[in-house]
């Protein structure tokens, strides 16, 4: 036997001290009663009542608390099979890492107003699936799909530009990861959500897109940057900040391209959206993804320990009643 929240053990500790709160009081009730009169007038005085039946209601009351206790704990054993039917979109973010996300157009800076609208879109979320792929010169996964919006937001809380070493901004390997990660169930709606400031992209993004449409996916573009070039600024490990320079020694500008980012989307017949403002641009991610229609996936079994806390709680109701029965009047000792 097993137990699905053996925390609730710690009530233990509270029978326990309820036995031998009892058990005092019943001694505090013997020594009061042998102060009041004479032992052989108490019978007398108390008529019909039993001692010895209060120690049974007694325990009575305690073994209720013992097995309600167990039932709380979540007892399980042998397996059973559940069948669960989700509905739902899978949704795959893929944040640029470049350098050039560090620019501060956008206060406080790229990176940071990304992670701030991708932590507030998770915050509203509830049911869809979200895996997280990173990307500059080269695309990693860094979550699998999951509900586990807690887990995905410490994720996105430790990204930095500085975590790929592999500089530019890949978007076909982002999109080839992201489709790798939502695979090819063609019974769930599926959609890829890519934020960039659209600099610099490598060829091959006509095929990503191609196999995104051949994995009825769609690409929903967010552009983030400001309409002028600005430096990059670039810290080192004391936090000392320089401004990124070229070979030459001439400070690198960054510009926004949010013409490319637009161009993914139509392609993909998804939707580009610029973040300005976080919450209209979450607000138009969220009717643009309402246009895709949210599918019931196959049904998915899965095995599982078996819930056996009814037995337990049943045995504890029954030990009550029995308690509420029992009377402290029953003839005499």
């Amino acid at each position: 036997m097993s137990f699905s929240t053996p925390a609730y053990g710690m009530l233990f500790i509270a029978v326990v001290l309820a036995a031998y709160f009892l058990w005092r009081l019943w001694q505090w009730r013997k020594r009061a009663l042998r102060s009041f009169a004479d032992p052989h007038l108490v019978p007398q005085l108390l008529k019909g009542q039993s001692s010895r039946f209060l120690q049974i209601k007694n325990i009575f009351l305690l073994l209720a608390l013992f097995f309600m206790t167990i039932a709380l704990m979540g007892p399980q054993w042998g397996e059973e099979e559940q069948k669960l039917k989700r509905e739902g979109i899978d949704l795959v973010f893929a944040l640029d890492l470049s350098n050039s996300m560090n620019a501060e157009d956008i206060a406080p800076s790229r990176i940071d107003k990304a992670k701030k609208f991708i932590h507030s879109f998770l915050n509203q979320l509830g049911g869809d699936r979200v895996g997280l792929v990173v990307f500059a010169g080269e695309a990693y996964a860094m979550s699998p799909l999951t509900t586990d919006y807690t887990s995905l937001n410490s994720s996105v809380s430790a990204l930095d530009t500085d975590l790929l070493w592999n500089q530019g901004t890949n978007f076909s390997a982002a999109i080839d990861k992201s489709l790798q990660i939502l695979g090819k169930n063609p019974e769930t709606s599926k959609a890829i959500i890519l934020i960039s400031d659209g600099e610099d992209h490598e060829e091959g993004i006509s095929d990503a897109i191609e196999k995104a449409k051949e994995q009825h996916t769609e690409i929903f573009t967010m552009g983030i940057g400001g309409d002028s070039p600005v430096p990059i600024p670039m810290y080192d490990s004391y936090g000392a900040m320089e401004y990124k320079t070229d070979d030459n020694g001439k400070t690198v500008l960054s510009s926004f391209h949010g013409e490319e980012l637009r161009k993914i989307a139509e392609k993909s017949q998804g939707a580009y959206i610029k973040i300005e403002s976080v919450n209209q641009a979450i607000k138009k991610l969220n009717a643009a993804l309402s246009d895709l229609e949210k599918k019931s996936s196959t049904e998915i079994s899965s095995r599982n320990k078996k819930q056996q806390f009814q037995y337990f709680v049943a045995l504890s109701l029954l030990f009550l009643f029995i308690y509420t029965l029992t009377p402290t009047k029953w003839g005499k000792d």
